[in-house]
C-alpha cells in the first residue's frame, strides 16, 4: 500500500510539472514578436462567410439568402419566368443569389448548376479592348494612335484612331464574312484585308469588324497570336475557355431554341466558332465573369484611370470596349447559337446581375437581368 502512495504521489508530481511546463510556453509565446516589431497575434479559426465575394469558392455552389424578403421576391420571379441558364446576383457586396435553372443537356437530364460553362458571345469583345489597354499601358500605342501605323491600305487608316475602333465609331466594316478558314489568325487577317468604309466616321454603327482590326493590331504589337495574347495576360485565372476547352469540359452545356425543343449548340466541331476569334467564341461560368468585371472595376487589372479610359465614349455615344456606360453603371450583352449572356453591374461592382442563358426567348432575357437590377439598387 505504501509504495501505491509512492508512485501516485510522483505520477502527479510529474503530472503538475508538465502543465506548469505548458503554461510557461505558452505566455513565451504571447510576448514573442514578429520581424516587424509588433506581437504575435494568437491564431484563431474563422468560419468563412458563404456570401462573400471575397472567396471564389462561394461562387461554385448554390447559394439564396433565405431571410431577405428582396432575395425571395427576385427568386420567385426568374422561377416565373421560365429561365434556363445560370444567375448570380450581388447586392451590397454579398452574394444575394447564386442558382441554375433549366438542363445543359436535356437528352441525359444533366441541369445547369453554377459552376455551368455558357457562350460569352459579344462580352468577349472587352477583353480584346483589355489586351488593347495592357499595350497602352506599356506605353506602345494611346487611344489617339492612328490606324495607318498598322493598316495603311483600310480606307481612311489615317483619320481613324484605336479610341473610334474600341467605341465602333470607325464607320468601318466588310464585305461578307468569311469560311472555313485555317485558324483565329487567318480569320483576323480576311477581315482586315477586306476592311470597307461603310459609314461615316464619327458616326455609331455595331460592326464587329473594329474588334477584328484591334485584334490584328495586338499580333503586330506583340508578335503573338490572339490565343496566345489572352492565354498570357488571364492563364486560368478567370476560366475563360476557348471552343476546344469548353467541349471537353464536364461542365459544359448545350444551347437550345424554341423551349429546349431544338438543340442549337456548334455541336463538337469547335472549329465552328473560329471566326469569331476576338469577338465571341470564349466559354464562362457566372462567377468567373464577376470576379473578372470585380478586378477590372477595382483597378486590379489595369489602373482605374484606364478603366476610365477604356470605357470613354465617342460623340456621346455609350457603347465602349464591350460594354455600354451609364452615369452609375455598366451594361454588357451577347447573343450566339441561343447563348445569351447579360451583364449589369455598378461602378465599384457592389450590386451586379449576372445572367447566363443556355435557351432562346422571344423577349431577351436582357430585359429580365435589368429588372432585377433596378430593384437591387433602390
Amino acid at each position: 500500500m505504501k509504495n501505491f502512495f509512492v508512485k501516485t504521489s510522483l505520477f502527479l508530481l510529474a503530472f503538475f510539472v508538465v502543465l506548469l511546463f505548458c503554461f510557461l510556453q505558452s505566455k513565451e509565446q504571447n510576448k514573442s514578436v514578429h520581424k516587424s516589431g509588433q506581437p504575435l497575434r494568437p491564431y484563431h479559426l474563422h468560419k468563412i462567410d458563404q456570401f462573400s465575394v471575397k472567396y471564389k469558392e462561394n461562387f461554385d455552389t448554390n447559394k439564396f439568402q433565405r431571410k431577405s424578403p428582396l432575395a425571395r421576391t427576385i427568386k420567385q420571379e426568374i422561377k416565373d419566368s421560365n429561365f434556363s441558364g445560370s444567375i448570380l446576383i450581388i447586392h451590397k457586396n454579398k452574394i444575394l443569389l447564386n442558382t441554375a435553372y433549366g438542363y445543359a443537356d436535356k437528352n441525359k437530364k444533366i441541369l445547369n448548376t453554377p459552376k455551368s460553362f455558357y457562350g460569352m458571345a459579344s462580352i468577349e469583345k472587352g477583353l480584346t479592348a483589355l489586351l488593347i489597354m495592357k499595350q497602352i499601358q506599356a506605353g506602345k500605342i494611346t487611344l489617339q494612335t492612328k490606324l495607318d501605323l498598322f493598316y495603311p491600305k483600310i480606307p481612311n487608316a489615317k483619320k481613324i484612331t484605336i479610341h473610334n475602333l474600341l467605341t465602333m465609331t470607325s464607320g468601318l466594316s466588310s464585305k461578307g464574312n468569311p469560311i472555313n478558314l485555317k485558324d483565329g489568325n487567318a480569320y483576323i487577317d480576311w477581315y482586315t484585308d477586306h476592311a470597307i468604309q461603310k459609314y461615316p466616321i464619327g458616326s455609331w454603327h455595331y460592326d464587329a469588324t473594329n474588334f477584328k482590326i484591334l485584334a490584328g493590331i495586338l499580333k503586330i504589337l506583340t508578335k503573338k497570336s490572339y490565343a496566345t495574347n489572352l492565354k498570357t495576360e488571364f492563364g486560368n485565372k478567370f476560366h475563360f475557355l476557348s471552343p476546344g476547352e469548353f467541349v471537353a469540359s464536364k461542365n459544359h452545356t448545350y444551347s437550345y431554341k424554341n423551349n429546349l425543343t431544338t438543340e442549337a449548340s456548334f455541336s463538337k466541331d469547335p472549329s465552328y466558332l473560329q471566326r469569331e476569334v476576338a469577338t465571341g467564341n470564349l466559354f464562362t461560368t457566372t462567377g468567373n465573369l464577376y470576379l473578372y468585371f470585380r478586378q477590372l472595376l477595382n483597378g486590379k487589372l489595369i489602373p482605374k484611370k484606364l478603366v476610365q479610359e477604356m470605357y470613354s465614349k465617342v460623340n456621346g455615344f455609350a457603347y465602349a470596349s464591350g460594354a455600354y456606360t451609364y452615369p452609375r453603371y455598366y451594361k454588357a450583352h451577347g447573343y450566339i447559337l441561343s447563348y445569351e449572356p447579360s451583364i449589369f453591374i455598378n461602378k465599384n461592382a457592389t450590386n451586379a446581375v449576372i445572367m447566363l442563358s443556355n435557351v432562346s426567348n422571344k423577349v431577351p432575357w436582357e430585359k429580365l437581368a435589368e429588372k432585377i437590377f433596378q430593384k437591387i439598387n433602390i
